[in-house]
């Protein structure tokens, strides 16, 4: 039960000179017996807890860390991250809780946490708003890996060493659903994370904050 299609991914993490990135991928948000993918995350629902299920879960980076320097040529590329771990999805009567814990079992080794909320709110001709407000945190291990530098980077980029220490990022989106013809539908997303001031006092960070948005066309099955 859900959605499935086709969307077009576009981030800017601002980091270094790298700019936006737009990737044409798959586009998934439905339930199959205890199987769930939710656009950029996916798992098992295991036993019945609230208004839920707890859930062991892994999530998809759609973003790329590159750091591209602005001084010469040379870039460095961190590997994306492999998060997995446990969460749950609480639909309550007053909208959808996500609380999720993650180990990255890339490079980092570090560890990712997040607390989302989306309320749902119906507008004209069934177009529908979701808007959602949260908080992340990534530890000392996982923010140093993606966005500190060690001597030796330092120097290959033209930048100031630095380690970045355990921070906290606050987000908020809104997820726009509209009906196009019978069981299909436009889904469109945009999201901004600011990030807390031990990523920010990074020399590669240009902004104190990045963006998310995706487009797609998907087809609900019930």
């Amino acid at each position: 039960i859900g959605d499935i299609g086709v969307a077009v991914y576009t981030s800017n993490l601002h980091i270094g000179t790298e700019g936006a990135q737009s990737l044409p991928l798959p586009y998934a948000f439905f339930d199959y017996q205890r199987f769930f993918m939710r656009i950029d995350e996916f798992g098992i629902k295991t036993f019945k807890m609230g208004y839920g299920y707890l859930e062991v879960i892994g999530k998809v980076s759609l973003d790329s860390y590159k750091i591209k320097s602005p001084y010469n040529n040379n870039s460095i590329n961190n590997s994306d991250p492999i998060p997995l771990g446990f969460g749950t999805l609480q639909e309550t009567p007053v909208g959808s809780i996500f609380l999720n814990a993650y180990h990255d079992f890339g490079k980092s080794k570090g560890a990712l946490y997040e607390l989302l909320y989306f309320a749902e709110i119906e507008t004209v001709k069934k177009i529908t708003l979701y808007p959602q407000v949260g908080i992340e945190r990534q530890s000392s291990q996982y923010a140093n890996y993606y966005y500190g530098l060690n001597q030796g980077q330092a120097s290959s980029l033209g930048y100031s060493a630095y380690a970045a220490p355990a921070t906290n990022n606050l987000l908020a989106g809104v997820l726009i659903e509209v009906p196009i013809v019978e069981d299909w539908y436009l889904n469109v997303y945009a999201k901004r994370k600011w990030m807390g001031a031990g990523i920010n006092n990074s020399p590669v960070m240009t902004k104190s904050f990045q963006d998310n948005i995706f487009a797609a066309v998907a087809y609900r099955f019930k």
